[in-house]
């Protein structure tokens, strides 16, 4: 929990507001009256049926992005700060088009929404396939979304996913059940204690085939 205090220097009265996150939008005296913004939503409502998950995925991107930028150098110019994650809690996959199913995606954010929070990407994913991702698959997910970053603006995988995941892990990755490789030895830099928020199917529903440590 987090708390604002927002403080009258004139008569001195203080309000105190107590927050998952924010959104803060002001003007100071000096600054030519351009609104000034103080953005970190990691945890609310957005829209009818997505839920926000910085909280959960922004502490992985991060990890991601130190851990590989020196071996794929255009990581270095990633922001994730300025990444907000999605997350549809209304879907159910069924079976038909299951083969043009996807689980997460990133987008450019709307130019209103980068106008008032600063966020450049969204990164929606579904989680009722989330839930059922192990570490591993979670982990290459994340990574496909932040290697179409470039700069302000997304560019298309080098193939149907990056040539890199698709070598490690092989096509059908994203929603197997049976157990998949390391990206790029990456999962040794993660602990259990990364994926604790992350919410899991019901196990009587789904076989639990993440590899053990």
């Amino acid at each position: 929990m987090q708390e604002i205090r927002i403080v009258d220097k004139v008569t001195g009265e203080v309000k105190n507001i107590e927050c998952n996150g924010f959104n803060l939008q002001y003007i100071t005296s000096n600054g030519n009256g351009r609104i000034q913004k103080v953005t970190k939503l990691n945890n609310g409502k957005y829209g009818e049926k997505y839920w926000i998950k910085n909280y959960v995925y922004q502490p992985i991107a991060l990890k991601i992005k130190q851990n590989l930028m020196k071996q794929i150098t255009d990581l270095s110019c990633v922001n994730v700060e300025k990444i907000l994650f999605i997350e549809d809690t209304n879907y159910v996959a069924g079976e038909i088009n299951n083969n043009n199913d996807w689980v997460m995606r990133i987008k450019k954010a709307p130019s209103q929404l980068t106008e008032y929070t600063g966020y450049l990407f969204i990164i929606e994913s579904r989680e009722f396939w989330m839930e059922r991702c192990s570490n591993e698959q979670v982990v290459a997910h994340i990574y496909s979304c932040l290697r179409q970053i470039d700069d302000t603006s997304l560019r298309e995988p080098d193939v149907k996913g990056w040539k890199e995941v698709l070598g490690t892990l092989g096509y059908g990755w994203e929603k197997t059940l049976s157990p998949i490789p390391n990206l790029i030895d990456l999962m040794e830099e993660f602990e259990d204690d990364d994926f604790t928020m992350l919410k899991k199917a019901d196990k009587q529903l789904r076989l639990d085939l993440r590899i053990a440590k």
